[in-house]
């Protein structure tokens, strides 16, 4: 087996790292954006880099895996004989800015397509496809509602990895698009912000409910109708999304067309309850956070120190309300979640000193 992992970013990196651990013969080549991680990776490669990391140029000239040409056999040419040669492809990175199709099948789609190694693709694709659906649940089927530029370049993007899918999908490429919801783990989520700051995001939603109407009657009847249904926000556990991928690759369907997973857990829920949750872990455990920062400072490793910079983002509230369904990824993978919520999530990573092992 050789899987070749497009973003060897936050995901990508815990996903090689699970792959190997199941799978300790598999090759395990992929893709870095920056020169600064490339270099730092082959500097001190983790045990998982069983292949090569390659230089993916997506904001320069735009050659994506020919960064340095690729007719010298130097590292450009490389990358593409790693793409072409993989029996795996897992593909995290985004549709960009000025590619707002999916970059690799942009770049080097010819080679995917020529390929007579490929056995299978997963895309992870995002839950913002489905854009609002007024807080109701959703499975893989509803229309695809969105409008932000971002979901709908998500959507192109999985339309053209499920046209890489021939046959009945026994013996042809399988190709599963895996739509996730608001991601976090070690490094990543309200857990790492200050105390400060969860403070200051309680206050915020609490001002946007109160500033949510005007003042007049109609006003108020106006924001009774916007606040009655709770904006719902998906979450998956980064190691959940690892469980789903390594439950995909040993699985097997026959069917045919691409298939789209919700990679949630079961209990979307309003940002506020995830913050306060946190809020809560943190002060009941606050006697021992000087030593829990220093744990984390010196144990966290190169795919870590590197991949989460900048983790704490606010999650977007432009891709709709709904509540996402991850009955068919159980029933048709047998993937089982080791946090069924974000509070068994959030009690996980405070539990296991919230590092990488």
């Amino acid at each position: 087996m050789r899987v070749f992992i497009g973003g060897l970013g936050y995901c990508g990196s815990r996903i090689a790292a699970a792959i190997h651990v199941s799978y300790p013969e598999c090759v395990i080549s992929g893709t870095v954006r920056s020169t600064e991680r490339h270099d730092a990776m082959l500097a001190s490669p983790p045990a998982w880099l069983t292949g090569n990391v390659h230089l993916l140029d997506l904001d320069d000239g735009y050659t994506g895996l020919l960064h340095n040409g690729g007719e010298d056999g130097g590292e450009g040419s490389g990358g593409i004989d790693e793409l072409k040669s993989a029996t795996h492809i897992i593909q995290t990175i985004a549709p960009i800015a000025d590619l707002d199709t999916d970059p690799l099948l942009s770049l080097h789609g010819s080679e995917i397509m020529d390929s007579d190694q490929l056995q299978y693709v997963a895309y992870l694709s995002s839950t913002g496809v489905y854009g609002d659906h007024d807080g109701e649940w959703v499975n893989e089927e509803p229309e695809l509602k969105c409008i932000d530029a971002k979901s709908m370049a998500r959507v192109r993007a999985e339309g053209e990895w499920m046209q890489l899918e021939s046959g009945d999908g026994s013996d042809g490429i399988r190709v599963d698009c895996f739509r996730c919801g608001g991601i976090y783990g070690p490094g990543r989520g309200p857990l790492f912000s200050s105390m400060e700051s969860l403070n200051a995001a309680l206050a915020d939603d609490e001002g946007e409910a109160e500033n949510a109407g005007g003042n007049n009657e109609n006003d108020e009847t106006q924001q009774q109708q916007r606040t009655a249904v709770p904006k719902y926000v998906n979450r998956i556990m980064v190691d959940d999304i690892c469980g789903a991928i390594l439950a995909s690759i040993s699985g097997e369907r026959c069917r045919c067309g691409g298939r789209a997973y919700n990679l949630v857990d079961d209990d979307p829920a309003p940002r506020r309850a995830v913050v306060a949750e946190a809020r809560r872990l943190l002060l009941s455990k606050d006697s021992k956070q000087p030593q829990r920062e220093q744990r984390r400072q010196q144990d966290r490793g190169l795919e870590t120190t590197i991949a989460t910079k900048n983790t704490r983002r606010r999650i977007s509230r432009a891709t709709g309300n709904k509540r996402c369904d991850n009955t068919r990824l159980k029933e048709e993978y047998g993937w089982e979640l080791k946090a069924l919520t974000f509070r068994e999530g959030l009690a996980l990573l405070l539990e296991n000193g919230d590092l990488l092992r």
